[in-house]
């Protein structure tokens, strides 16, 4: 592989995590759950008596005081396991025995998992709909409100209560009188509750 089609497979998580229109903390919980992969690269170490070196994957789990949230991140951490590229298995590090210094702009993010990932979740944004034929629930119409509502009262005391809120308004505008899952209501309101609530 050339060195230019090899950087092209690679994104920077640090630098280059902005296209999944996310943060850093969103990324670690989407690769301690499998959808990404978090790889480094690592001179020579020993696991066991296997010698290992190159591209390997490594844990966000292992890392999280590098993903915090809330509260300031550390810029680098120790990790004592790797796994290589194509094996299931983790190999723990024996030689050295303080494992392998990790720093946040080493850690890199392989571009056809995140180009896949981006895909799917487009898939589940938009779904699929004939030329001209008309959404199904007027969300456009449901967030209008939804900012009106809360510029002039604020929020609820509950998220469930700003649901039960929508799922009404649906219920006195929509023109069939169909409303929405209140799971599918729930799955609009989460992200809006979360950034009104969460600290700056």
């Amino acid at each position: 592989m050339s060195h230019e089609s090899a950087t092209k497979s690679l994104l920077f998580c640090e630098r280059d995590f902005s296209t999944l229109g996310c943060s850093l903390a969103d990324v670690a919980g989407w690769s301690i759950v499998g959808h990404l992969s978090m790889v480094t690269g690592i001179a020579s170490v020993i696991c066991g008596k296997q010698p290992a070196a190159g591209i390997v994957v490594v844990s966000a789990t292992d890392m999280m005081q590098m993903f915090r949230r809330h509260g300031a991140s550390d810029e680098e951490c120790r990790v004592f396991r790797i796994r290589t590229q194509g094996s299931a298995d983790w190999q723990y590090i024996t030689e050295p025995a303080d494992g392998v210094l990790i720093k946040l702009t080493d850690l890199l993010l392989l571009a056809e998992e995140v180009q896949k990932f981006e895909d799917d979740r487009d898939l589940l944004r938009r779904p699929s709909l004939s030329t001209g034929a008309a959404p199904r629930y007027d969300w456009e119409a449901a967030n209008i409100m939804l900012f009106c509502r809360i510029n002039d009262h604020g929020l609820p005391a509950t998220q469930g209560e700003l649901i039960n809120e929508v799922q009404d308004w649906f219920a006195q505008n929509s023109p069939t009188g169909e409303i929405p899952e209140e799971s599918t209501t729930r799955k609009k309101i989460a992200p809006i509750w979360r950034a009104l609530r969460e600290p700056a």
